[in-house]
C-alpha cells in the first residue's frame, strides 16, 4: 500500500473541500450578520461551518505534509482504498455542521444525516421533539404502523423547538433549523449525486490506471462509457452536465411556482437533481400543494437517472446514439412501473385505515401513482401522497422498483437497469444451453460485446444486493423491529432510495431505530453507493498484502 501517494490524494481533496465548506459557511454568516432576526428567527451556525473548514484544512496540511515524497502513480490497490477513506473522512466531516451546532446532539444521529446526504439516500433522523403540556418534560413519541396496531414503537426528537421572537410563536422541526444546515443537507446531496471523488478529480493530476479506477468506483453502474480519452476531461464534461441541469431546475421551479421561497426551491432543485429527496420544509411536498412542481420534480428525476452520457449525446445532438437499448429498456420501464401503480389504485380506497375517505378515481391514481413510481425507481423517495395507507401490492411495487433503480452512469441509486438486462440475458443463454449445448453464444448489449467476465461480475453483484438485504433485515429484526418494516428499511437504505416504510405516513423519521440499527443503516448506505466491492475487498487478507 503506496501511504505517501494516498496522502497527497487525500490532501488535495481535504483542501478542496475545504472550499466546498466555505459555501455554507458564508450562507451562515450571512444570515448571522445581515438578515434581521425578526425575518429570521432561526439559530446560526456559522462557527459549527466555520470550525469545520479550519478542521478539514488542518487536515488537508498534515496529510499533504506525509505525501510529500510520493510519486505521482498509484495502483489499484491503492485506488480502492483511497475511495473507502474519502467516503468516510468525508462523512464525519459533513456530519460535524450538525454536531457542533447541536442540532443533532448524537454523533450517531449526525453521521446518519451526513451520510443519508452523501449517498443521496434522503433519511432523515431530524425530528421535533414532543413534551407534556403539563409538566414541560420532554416525551417519547409513540406511534404503530398502519397495517400493524398489534406494534408500537417509541423515540424521542432530535430538534429543539425555538421561539420567534417576532410573533412569540414556536417553530419546530426544520423550521428550528439553521438555514446553512438546511442548505448544507440538500447540498450534500448535490455533491454525492455526482460523485464526490469524481467531483474533485477535475483538479486532480492524471493518476494513471489507479486514477482510472477511482472513476469507475465513483461511476455508478457495470459500464462506463468514455466521453473523452482523458479521465479529466471526461469528468469536467460530466459537472458541466450536472451544473447546466442544476441551474435550469432552479430556475424552472421557481419560474412554476414564483411564490415560493427561492431557498427552499433551490434545496429542492438540488435535491431531485441529484435523486436525493431532502425537503427544506416541514411539511414537505404539501407545502406546495402544486402539481405543475409536481410535473417539474418529475422531469428532473428522470432525468437525474438517465446516464450523463445520453444528456452528452443530447447536448452534441447525436441523436442516433440515444437509440441505446439500455436507456429504450429503462423508458419501457417506467412506463410499465407507473401503469401498474395506477393500475393498483385505480377504484382502491384511498386509505385502508379510512374507507370514508372514498376511492382513486383515474386521475388522482394516475397523478400520485406516476409520481410515486417514479420516485421509487429513481431512488429519490420525494412523496405526493401517504403511501403507507395504500393497498398492499402497491406498496410492495414501489419496494421492488427501488431495486430496480436508473440506468448506469447516473445519480440514483437501485441494481441499476443494465444489470438487470445482463441478469436476463444470461438467464435466458443458460435455458437454452440445456437444449442446444453446442451454439456459440456471444454476449451483447446493443452493438457492444460484453465480456463473461463482466457478466458474472453483475451476477455476483445482484447476489451481493440479495444476501446483503436478507442480512440487512434480520439485523433490525434482531432489535425488535417487525419484518415488514425491517425490509422496508434496508431496502430503503441499501438503494439509497430514502421512501420511509413502517410509521403512519412518509414523513415519519427512523428514529425509533437504535443506535446499532442507525449504524446499520449507515453502513448499508455506504454499501448501496459504493456498490459492494469497493468495501468487501477490504475484508480480504491478500488486498492488504504486498
Amino acid at each position: 500500500m503506496l501511504f505517501c501517494e494516498i496522502c497527497k490524494l487525500l490532501g488535495r481533496y481535504l483542501l478542496l473541500f475545504t472550499l466546498v465548506l466555505l459555501i455554507p459557511t458564508a450562507i451562515a454568516f450571512y444570515y448571522q450578520l445581515f438578515v434581521p432576526a425578526s425575518s429570521h428567527p432561526q439559530p446560526h451556525s456559522g462557527g459549527a461551518f466555520l470550525g469545520t473548514a479550519l478542521l478539514s484544512f488542518l487536515l488537508a496540511l498534515v496529510s499533504s505534509w506525509m505525501g510529500r515524497k510520493a510519486s505521482s502513480r498509484i495502483h489499484r490497490t491503492d485506488a480502492i482504498f483511497a475511495v473507502v477513506l474519502i467516503w468516510c473522512i468525508t462523512t464525519l466531516l459533513s456530519a460535524l455542521p450538525f454536531y457542533l451546532s447541536r442540532t443533532l446532539t448524537s454523533p450517531i444521529d449526525a453521521c446518519f444525516e451526513a451520510m443519508s446526504g452523501l449517498t443521496t439516500t434522503g433519511a432523515s433522523v431530524m425530528a421535533p421533539k414532543a413534551y407534556d403540556p403539563t409538566t414541560g418534560a420532554e416525551i417519547a413519541i409513540t406511534f404503530s404502523p398502519p397495517t400493524q396496531k398489534d406494534v408500537n414503537y417509541s423515540y424521542f426528537g432530535t430538534i429543539t423547538p425555538i421561539v420567534d421572537p417576532a410573533t412569540g410563536a414556536k417553530l419546530e422541526g426544520l423550521d428550528a433549523i439553521s438555514r446553512a444546515l438546511l442548505f448544507w443537507r440538500s447540498f450534500l446531496q448535490w455533491l454525492g449525486g455526482v460523485g464526490i471523488v469524481v467531483l474533485f478529480i477535475t483538479v486532480l493530476p492524471a493518476l494513471a490506471m489507479g486514477g482510472r479506477f477511482l472513476y469507475e468506483a465513483e461511476t455508478p453502474g457495470p459500464e462506463k462509457e468514455g466521453l473523452a480519452p482523458r479521465i479529466k476531461t471526461t469528468a469536467i464534461l460530466l459537472l458541466k452536465i450536472y451544473v447546466g441541469l442544476s441551474l435550469f431546475a432552479v430556475l424552472l421551479l421557481f419560474w412554476i411556482y414564483p411564490e415560493g421561497h427561492f431557498f427552499d426551491l433551490t434545496c429542492l432543485a438540488l435535491s431531485t437533481i441529484a435523486t436525493g429527496g431532502f425537503v427544506a420544509t416541514n411539511a414537505g411536498l404539501a407545502s406546495y400543494d402544486s402539481h405543475s412542481l409536481e410535473l417539474a420534480l418529475e422531469l428532473f428525476m428522470l432525468l437525474g437517472s438517465i446516464s450523463f452520457v445520453m444528456h452528452a449525446h443530447l447536448l452534441r445532438l447525436r441523436l442516433l446514439r440515444l437509440k441505446d437499448s439500455e436507456l429504450l429498456t429503462y423508458l419501457s420501464v417506467i412506463f410499465c412501473a407507473i401503469a401498474l401503480t395506477t393500475s393498483n389504485l385505480w377504484h382502491r380506497p384511498i386509505s385502508l385505515l379510512d374507507p370514508s375517505q372514498g376511492v382513486f378515481h383515474f386521475g388522482e391514481a394516475l397523478r400520485v401513482g406516476a409520481f410515486q413510481a417514479l420516485s421509487a425507481i429513481t431512488s429519490t423517495g420525494l412523496s405526493n401522497s401517504n403511501y403507507e395507507v395504500w393497498p398492499f401490492p402497491a406498496q410492495m411495487l414501489l419496494i421492488l422498483l427501488t431495486f430496480i433503480g436508473g440506468m448506469s452512469g447516473s445519480t440514483c441509486g437501485g441494481i441499476k437497469i443494465s444489470r438487470h438486462m445482463m441478469a436476463v440475458r444470461a438467464t435466458l443463454h443458460k435455458v437454452e444451453s440445456i437444449f442446444r449445448p453446442e451454439t456459440v453464444r456471444t454476449f451483447k448489449m446493443g452493438q457492444r460485446e460484453i465480456p463473461q467476465s463482466t457478466v458474472m461480475t453483475v451476477l455476483i453483484f445482484i447476489c451481493l444486493a440479495i444476501a446483503s438485504t436478507l442480512l440487512g433485515t434480520y439485523l433490525l429484526m434482531l432489535e425488535g423491529i417487525d419484518p415488514k418494516t425491517s425490509f422496508g428499511l434496508i431496502a430503503s437504505f441499501i438503494n439509497n432510495a430514502g421512501l420511509s416504510f413502517g410509521g403512519p405516513d412518509p414523513s415519519y423519521p427512523p428514529n425509533f431505530l437504535s443506535s446499532f440499527g442507525k449504524m446499520v443503516a449507515v453502513l448499508w448506505m455506504m454499501l448501496g453507493r459504493l456498490e459492494f466491492f469497493a468495501i468487501l475487498v477490504l475484508f480480504v487478507p491478500a488486498f492488504w498484502k504486498k
